[in-house]
């Protein structure tokens, strides 16, 4: 059994970065520009300052546009509008998610995971990063942090049931000190 605080209750898919234009429309970062997902919803929630409740909005509109998605919201119509959203996050609840099949999973599922190398948990999964040659765990160690690709090579297996990860060899992954 996992010891996990629990599922995650809100899906981050992007931020917004600034206004597109002059009648309201949103440039959104994409966490993950992969996933088409901010295209095909109907309504996000916005998250903003620590303690603010989530606001439904509907989406009126998404494209994509050059390195960014491009959106209209309701009740968002100038560049004023968008300006006070700087930094507001995109969300959407994580029972909205699609179904996965067995041995998929999403990146929010592996906070918090315990990682093990063959049978000794090495610390917690604290982070996923996306760097563009591959993904990689973030694992907090006593000491610093590992960054660790998830690639067969380093990757035996997750078990999100089991709250574990469960790593290969990782002598050729340095032990980072900075935060």
């Amino acid at each position: 059994m996992s010891n996990r605080a629990g599922p995650v209750s809100w899906i981050e898919l992007g931020v917004i970065a600034r206004p597109q234009g002059l009648k309201g429309e949103i440039r959104v970062h994409v966490f993950n520009p992969d996933s088409t997902l901010l295209e095909k919803i109907a309504e996000v929630f916005l998250i903003g300052e620590e303690g603010e409740e989530p606001a439904l909005v509907e989406v009126v509109s998404t494209r994509r546009g050059p390195k960014a998605l491009l959106m209209r919201l309701e009740g968002v119509s100038s560049r004023e509008d968008v300006d006070a959203l700087r930094g507001y996050t995109l969300c959407i609840p994580r029972q909205a998610l699609p179904t996965l099949e067995d041995g998929e999973y999403y990146h929010a599922d592996l906070i918090g995971l315990e990682a093990f190398e063959r049978s000794e948990s090495i610390g917690k999964v604290v982070e996923v990063i996306d760097y563009p040659s591959a993904e990689c765990l973030k694992i907090q160690r006593p000491g610093g942090f590992l960054e660790v690709p998830m690639l067969p090579r380093w990757i035996d297996r997750v078990d999100i049931e089991g709250g574990k990860v469960h790593l290969k060899d990782l002598d050729d992954i340095p032990l980072q000190k900075r935060p």
